[in-house]
């Protein structure tokens, strides 16, 4: 979960750092896939971690979970290999992430793994 203070990213010229790094890792020597490393890198010294109750992780692999950090979070994070619309889902979490969704949508009916 990130916040971003887009007058501080510019000042602090994140997104040349962030291409910087994309380019010195052209040859995939530096990690092999995926945008975490080089957004690590170009934000490193910038983060400042959010307040836990405010982002609540682990609906993704931690069924145990307490309920009331859950109805209280701004934000729920289905971190994990558990995620709500794979078979494998934690069930007690699946509504926080159904109430949302067109189940009746044709595109997302190809993409939901029940």
């Amino acid at each position: 979960m990130n916040i971003f203070d887009l007058v501080a990213w510019k000042k602090a010229n994140v997104t040349d750092k962030y291409h910087y790094w994309q380019e010195q890792n052209a040859d995939r020597m530096l990690w092999k896939t995926g945008t975490l490393a080089p957004g690590l890198l170009a934000f490193y010294g910038l983060m400042e971690p959010l307040d836990r109750r405010w982002h609540i992780l682990g609906l993704g692999y931690d069924s145990s979970v307490d309920d009331r950090l859950i109805e209280s979070a701004a934000v729920v994070h289905f971190n994990g290999n558990m995620k709500p619309w794979h078979k494998l889902a934690i069930s007690k979490y699946k509504h926080l992430w159904e109430q949302y969704i067109n189940l009746s949508d044709p595109i997302i009916k190809d993409c939901i793994m029940h």
